[in-house]
Formats: structure tokens, C-alpha cells, sequence
């Protein structure tokens, strides 16, 4: 079940004393070497079909999570699965098609008489099309709303809390190459595909129904519950892919080349590709970190390299365990400086330009707090999960203030991040404007100078009142929880 997270953080800091009367008010890849293969598939198999499929079998999951997270994978048995299939022609934009079958329980205290998708291709000024959606082997025509970004299928009889279907369909997406809504996320651009939120994605459902409302104009788009993923991509073999999860097979046949990933525990499921992409990568604890930019940007990739080794080890201390043996991290044009997938985050390209400045800054120095705050986004967005959508600080404030403390970590000093937070308020003129509204009603420079700026001194006023380390306690438990 989708938990909505502000009262989490208010109980928790409650439990530890920290009184919160008054801010309750202003609160509310390339695959590993080891299966690779030029003949016959290695590996796991991908089903013809539904039948095929043993969908309460977790192990193919195992190699893509940590020895310490593998217990998850017996604790999550009304977890969704995802089994996808898809094509990427040569040209990388002539329409990309693919089938899609899910597993889905109601997870809910209360009978369900649909199911939502969210198409959010619809929303980027790219294309998703769903046919041939059958529930249970009957075919059934869903509708469109929501701007053609909520596709809704009603049901022939309630599902009831605890029982399960199947759903499959086709799917076919088209890719724009000029960056359209949510920041130019989805498309193929300079050389790079990246497949933002590509799939037809089962929302939350929470105690205000089902998240299927017009995208708002700021912040991410997804919430939905944790699932799992098996995703089969056939490609040209010169594409260099990235994704969530880890290659579980791979094989190459004349000018294509297919590709299983599986990812899971996770919120979504990310694909990204260029024939252009060389990689650098280094082992930190039982977790490979993978770079993948063009070769021109070696000298920031391996920066790259270290940031984000550093920001998992200081928050796998700091604040929890990272679950996963994979994280990545690609450059690819874009109108933010990064955005995270659950193991996975892309940051804009021009921050891998080597010796120059980037908004007054050098970019190097841009790129490890991008990188840094990005890396925490595995422990809140993708982890512990929250609607980023009506409640954008509990995700970015939060990140914020640990981003501070990969700065405290590693350098013994996190002042000067901390005064960044105070230049993105006083960019909006330090307005008392609440912390904890939607994304959607912050306008202008409102959405970064208070959930990036005012939002993580919240945070950060709690631990000169009580002291960091209380504060970190809070979060740890939080994270645990």
C-alpha cells in the first residue's frame, strides 16, 4: 500500500522530542562482462507468455540487491511485477514498440472496480499508445483521461483486497527530438535516448484514490507503489544501454542485440542508451558505480567516478544500507541538473564539461552536488517512496539536508551548501511561503527557492536546536522504518 510520508517524519521527531507545533504549519549500461554472450541466449529466459511466468519466483532479483536487502525479496508478496519487452529500431526515433504483461494484487483496504496506467510520454511531447489490453486473457477498451496521461480500465467485477489479475497490452511509443514537458526527460537528443517513465505504469492509490491527475507543471511526475521489473530490450548492438537493475542475459544476433535487465524493489523502471557512451567504473562495498558519458568528458566522468562512490558510502553510513549491487550514472541533455531512477541518475551534460563554469560556479564543482544530492534520492524517492507530486519536500527537502551531510562527511564543513539553500530563498526574497504545498502551486522561481531552499532549513534549524545527531537519528529511523 502507498504511504503518504509527512507523518512519519512528524512522529519520528516527536518520539525523539524535537517539538513540531509550529513547522507542522509551514510543513504540511553497458551489462557485465559475465553475460555476455554472441550465441544462444545466457541466462534467464524471457516467457512467450503469461502462463510461463512463476510470479510469486523473486531469484532473479537477488543479483541486482545487496546480501543485506535480499531479505526484502520474501517481505513484498502483493508487490506488483512487470514483465516488458521492446524494440529500439536502428534510427532510435522511428517508433519504438513492445508488449507488456503485469501482476497486480490489491494491495488496498477496499475493493477496487478499476486499475490505472499512467502514460507519461502523453505529457512530454513524445507519444504512448496502449492496444490490445486484455485483463485476466478478456479483452477489455480502457479510456483515456486525464490529458491522455491516465489510461483507466474498469473492471468487469470488483477485485477484492488481496486478490490478484493480470493484465497485458502492446504498447508503441513514439520519441520526440526537441525537448518537450518535464524538463526534456523523454526523447532522443544529441546522441542520447533516454526513456523517462516510458511504460504504462500502475499510480498509487492512497486515501485520496488513485494518483491519476493532470501532471503539475513542477517537480517529478511518478508515485507508485514499490514493484518489481523484468524488461527485455532488442536494439541495435552499437546502442550502449543503462537502466535500473542488472543484465541477467544478453545475446547478440547479426545487427541486434537483446538485453534482460531486472530491477527490483523499485518505484519505476529507467532505460537510457547512446552509441556514443564510454564507461568508468569502480567497486564500493558489495555496489559496482558505473559512468557512462561521451569519451570527451573523461576528465569530470572520473570525478564523477568518486562523487558517487563517496555519496554511497557516506549515506550507506550515514543513513541506511544501499540496497543495490549497481549504481549508475549517465550524461544527457537536459532543462534540470539531474533527476534520479531507482539505481540509476542522469546528470546534464554540461556539467562533464571540463574547465569551464556552469551558473557561476566551476563545473566540477557543480557536478558533486548534483551528483551527491542525486545519490540520496535512492534512499527517499526510491526506497522509502513518497507522492513527489503533492508533497515535494518530504522527497527534495529531505534530500537536501543529507546532502549536506555528504558534505559534513567528507569534508568536515557543510556551511557553503547550507548557503545555497539560503540563496534559493532569498531568490524568491525569503517569502514565508509554506514548505509543504504541492508542486503545482508554486510558481516561477517559488518551486526551487522553497522546497530546495527554505524546505531544508527546516532540517537544518531542528539540528541547531537538538543537534545533528539527533536529527540523523530521526532520519535513520525514518529510512528503517
Amino acid at each position: 500500500m502507498a504511504k503518504r510520508t509527512l507523518w512519519i517524519i512528524m512522529i519520528t521527531l516527536l518520539v525523539l522530542g524535537l517539538g513540531v507545533g509550529a513547522y507542522i504549519m509551514f510543513s504540511p549500461q553497458t551489462p557485465p562482462a559475465a553475460v555476455e554472450d554472441q550465441g544462444e541466449m545466457s541466462g534467464f529466459s524471457f516467457p512467450a507468455s503469461a502462463a510461463e511466468i512463476s510470479w510469486q519466483d523473486r531469484e532473479i532479483f537477488r543479483a541486482g540487491l545487496v546480501p543485506g536487502a535480499q531479505g526484502i525479496l520474501k517481505e513484498l508478496p502483493q508487490a506488483s511485477t512487470y514483465y516488458i519487452s521492446l524494440e529500439i529500431p536502428t534510427d532510435l526515433i522511428s517508433g519504438i514498440t513492445g508488449h507488456q504483461i503485469v501482476h497486480y494484487t490489491n494491495a488496498e483496504g477496499e475493493p477496487l472496480n478499476e486499475i490505472y496506467f499512467r502514460l507519461y510520454p502523453n505529457f512530454q511531447g513524445g507519444l504512448s499508445a496502449v492496444s490490445n489490453l486484455t485483463v485476466d486473457g478478456n479483452s477489455l477498451t480502457p479510456t483515456l483521461e486525464s490529458s491522455q496521461t491516465a489510461l483507466r480500465v474498469d473492471l468487469n467485477s470488483p477485485l477484492d483486497p488481496g486478490q490478484s489479475l493480470i493484465l497485458e497490452m502492446d504498447i508503441r511509443l513514439e520519441t520526440p527530438t526537441e525537448m518537450g514537458g518535464n524538463y526534456g526527460l523523454y526523447g532522443f537528443f544529441e546522441d542520447v535516448l533516454v526513456l523517462d517513465t516510458f511504460y504504462p505504469m500502475i499510480p498509487a492509490f492512497d486515501q485520496n484514490g488513485w494518483y491519476s491527475q493532470v501532471p503539475q507543471g513542477n517537480g517529478d511526475l511518478t508515485y507508485q507503489d514499490a514493484s518489481f521489473y523484468i524488461v527485455e530490450v532488442t536494439a541495435p548492438a552499437d546502442l550502449i544501454l543503462a537502466s535500473s537493475g542488472v543484465a541477467v542475459a544478453q545475446e547478440v544476433e547479426g545487427e541486434n542485440k537483446t538485453t534482460i535487465f531486472a530491477a527490483g524493489p523499485a518505484r519505476d523502471f529507467y532505460l537510457a542508451g547512446s552509441r556514443e557512451f564510454v564507461e568508468m567504473t569502480d567497486q564500493v562495498g558489495d555496489t559496482m558505480v558505473r559512468v557512462l558519458t561521451r569519451p570527451e568528458y573523461s576528465t569530470n566522468q572520473a570525478l564523477a567516478l568518486d562523487y558517487a562512490g563517496q555519496a554511497i558510502a557516506i549515506f550507506s553510513r550515514s543513513v541506511g544500507e544501499y540496497p543495490y549491487t549497481e549504481f549508475e550514472v549517465i550524461s544527457s541533455p537536459m532543462r534540470a541538473l539531474g533527476i534520479e531512477y531507482p539505481g540509476i541518475t542522469s546528470i546534464v551534460v554540461d556539467e562533464f564539461v571540463d574547465g569551464v563554469e556552469l551558473y557561476g560556479l566551476p563545473t566540477a564543482q557543480m557536478l558533486e552536488s548534483t551528483l551527491a544530492h542525486e545519490a540520496g534520492h535512492m534512499w527517499f524517492y526510491n526506497a522509502v517512496g513518497n507522492d513527489q507530486q503533492n508533497e515535494p519536500w518530504v522527497d527534495e527537502s529531505l534530500t537536501q539536508y543529507v546532502t549536506y551531510i555528504y558534505y559534513e562527511e567528507r569534508y568536515g564543513d557543510g556551511g557553503g551548501y547550507v548557503n545555497s539553500w539560503r540563496g534559493r530563498w532569498s531568490s524568491v526574497e525569503n517569502v514565508e511561503m509554506p514548505i509543504g504545498l504541492p508542486a503545482g502551486e508554486y510558481q516561477g522561481r517559488e518551486y526551487s527557492g522553497i522546497v530546495y531552499g527554505r524546505g531544508p532549513l527546516f532540517f537544518w534549524d531542528l539540528e541547531q536546536d537538538f543537534g545533528q545527531e539527533a536529527v540523523m537519528a530521526g532520519i535513520q529511523s525514518y529510512y528503517a522504518d
